[in-house]
């Protein structure tokens, strides 16, 4: 299954409000510094690399302690 197939069966089992916000957010993808789709192209990748044993895993607490120094 491709990424893409994959994306869009998710995208299938989303309630309706969820899935217009993902459309949203796709459509305003110009207005951000950057794009939705290359948000989760990155976070892919990055996932890749740690089942890969490439990128060490990261637990919650490192995630919030990532998201407040930005």
């Amino acid at each position: 299954m491709s990424t893409a197939q994959g994306f869009y069966e998710v995208y299938k089992a989303l309630p309706k409000k969820v899935r217009e916000e993902v459309k949203r957010l796709i459509v305003s993808e110009e207005e951000e510094k950057i794009p939705l789709l290359a948000q989760i192209e990155e976070g892919l990748k990055d996932v890749k690399l740690i089942q890969a044993g490439k990128k060490p895993k990261k637990n919650v607490r490192d995630l919030i302690r990532e998201l407040r120094n930005e």
